[in-house]
């Protein structure tokens, strides 16, 4: 009796050991340079965020490890699309970027798995799931972008204010002038009509987003379009993330950036997808990217606010000093987009 119950004791623990490594198997790996050493080995990953981002770091993790990569960029809500159909049989190992209602909901759906990155603790409590299924790397809000020249020679003289939020945009000469992403495949756009949702409540965001919509000329597949669309010209006016138009603008191109009062926002994470292919690599690449070293190499190609507590903030990213909605809940949006996308489907 005393065995059965001692055998039965061991077994406890071993699993509570198994349990609390959030699924971080044993890898049999050297470290030269403070980086583990993966010549050999490889890694897959569905990238969200933008290209600079997404090739930028992949390419620095394999110059620090050796390890090679494949990446496929795509927006966002079709990246969870493919990562749902490939369920059983998983084809990439980590997703990348994208909104973080989207990480979400592959938390919720079971399509991805919790790991405690060795930086855990270094990540802001408010930029990480509390159970480990997503870390965040960085945050930006959405923002207006205004094409400065077109505006000055098209419509300053009118003696139309330049748009400051969203209550401006329904102006009707802006009618076929606006560019912004499809909600349907895109998160940024998605984040706009959450968001908009919880901080105006159910009829005030109808009314704003039907009068949005009517004005928009033309919706984009992702995210960071928009930014260069209103960049070269194309259109006046764009809506999207602040990060791609500041990239934009450091591309040369003359746009002004407004975020709206109480603008929603996003967190830039990373996931280690259900039983990827290249097993615990995945847990690797994200230890690198919430390093500090990634961190601060992210402040200069995305424009972002890193979520690390430990990397000095730009004035001009400062979260804390933003007008936005630093309530938004990105589970609750998670929750709701059936029902959203539904709503916006019906707008016209």
């Amino acid at each position: 009796m005393k065995l059965k119950k001692y055998i039965c004791f061991i077994f406890i623990v071993v699993t509570l050991l198994n349990t609390t490594s959030c699924g971080k198997k044993s890898l049999n790996i050297t470290y030269k340079n403070g980086y583990p050493d993966l010549k050999g080995k490889h890694l897959v990953v569905y990238v969200a965020s933008r290209d600079e981002v997404g090739k930028s770091l992949l390419e620095l993790f394999k110059e620090k490890t050796g390890c090679t990569y494949e990446y496929m960029r795509m927006p966002t809500e079709k990246g969870v699309e493919r990562v749902r159909l490939e369920k059983k049989y998983p084809k990439a190992d980590i997703f990348m970027g994208g909104s973080c209602d989207a990480h979400e909901m592959m938390k919720e759906e079971k399509l991805s798995e919790r790991y405690i990155s060795e930086n855990y603790s270094e990540i802001q409590e408010q930029y990480k799931d509390k159970k480990g299924y997503w870390t965040g790397i960085e945050i930006e809000p959405l923002s207006i972008a205004i094409n400065k020249d077109r505006w000055e020679k098209e419509f300053a003289l009118k003696g139309i204010k330049i748009p400051k939020n969203y209550e401006d945009l329904l102006n009707p000469i802006y009618k076929g002038e606006i560019v912004m992403p499809d909600p349907k495949t895109s998160g940024t756009a998605y984040t706009m009509i959450a968001s908009l949702m919880q901080t105006l409540g159910k009829n005030k965001a109808l009314r704003l987003l039907k009068g949005i919509k009517s004005n928009v000329g033309k919706f984009t597949i992702n995210g960071y379009t928009p930014a260069q669309k209103v960049g070269t010209g194309e259109y006046l006016i764009g809506i999207n993330f602040l990060g791609d138009q500041l990239l934009v603008k450091k591309s040369g191109f003359n746009i002004i950036s407004n975020i709206p009062n109480n603008a929603g926002w996003n967190i830039d994470a990373v996931s280690k997808i259900k039983n990827g292919p290249n097993g615990d690599i995945g847990n690797l690449f994200i230890d690198f990217c919430t390093s500090k070293e990634v961190g601060n190499t992210l402040k200069k190609i995305s424009m972002g606010m890193p979520t690390r507590s430990d990397i000095k903030i730009k004035e001009n990213m400062d979260f804390y000093k933003l007008n936005i909605y630093k309530e938004y809940d990105f589970t609750e949006a998670g929750n709701k987009r059936e029902d959203l996308m539904k709503i916006w489907d019906n707008l016209n």
